[in-house]
């Protein structure tokens, strides 16, 4: 038989496990606001209704709904992360034409995967947001790049090119632009701007 204490641990997981769910089940509807509203015109009222919750219920998760909307950011660069950390480990050794390859064609993919949720923080009103939602991606996409790829790289090859973090986060930015204001740029001229700025032509087959 379950002493108290014995019952109120089995509970604690449980209720961890209902609180993230329904922190989850915030930060979608937040999500959702944003594409069909914009984050000027959003509301902690309007989430709530959308979520299905009170306002109080919103107010146990999160102090404001920028609070809400800087968690959102943080759960779709995490999506982004992920992808990226994927592509890493499944690189080839030494293959560093295809590994180029699938990174811009993975980047490509990113951005229009996630282009109604980008677009409309770029939207009027939401320019400071979509700023920080850059800004924050770029950093923690440069950081893992330059902690884990280009160690792996140094390893093999010599690294041609000098303040890394800082090249990546100028890449990462650059591209994010240059593929948003040109969505019709082809992978092959993104493959030869990322060659060109790392000094790794020699490397891959470019068009």
């Amino acid at each position: 038989m379950d002493t108290p204490l014995t019952s109120r641990a089995t509970a604690y997981p449980l209720l961890n496990e209902r609180g993230e769910t329904t922190r989850s089940h915030i930060l979608d509807a937040v999500r959702a606001e944003i594409v069909e509203r914009g984050a000027t015109a959003m509301t902690v009222s309007s989430i709530s209704k959308r979520a299905n919750l009170t306002r109080s219920l919103f107010y146990h998760y999160f102090a404001t709904k920028d609070e809400a909307a800087s968690a959102v950011l943080d759960s779709v660069i995490d999506d982004f992360l992920a992808q990226v950390r994927q592509w890493n480990e499944g690189r080839e050794l030494g293959n560093v034409d295809k590994a180029l390859d699938d990174a811009v064609h993975l980047m490509c993919s990113i951005i229009d995967q996630d282009s109604p949720f980008s677009m409309s923080l770029a939207g009027t009103g939401n320019g400071q947001l979509y700023l920080q939602f850059i800004d924050r991606a770029a950093d923690r996409i440069a950081h893992f790049i330059v902690d884990n790829t280009v160690e792996d790289f140094r390893r093999h090859h010599e690294i041609k090119i000098g303040d890394l973090y800082e090249t990546f986060y100028m890449l990462i930015v650059g591209l994010i632009s240059l593929m948003r204001t040109r969505p019709d740029i082809s992978e092959a001229a993104v493959k030869r701007i990322v060659a060109h700025t790392l000094q790794i032509d020699d490397l891959v087959q470019l068009d």
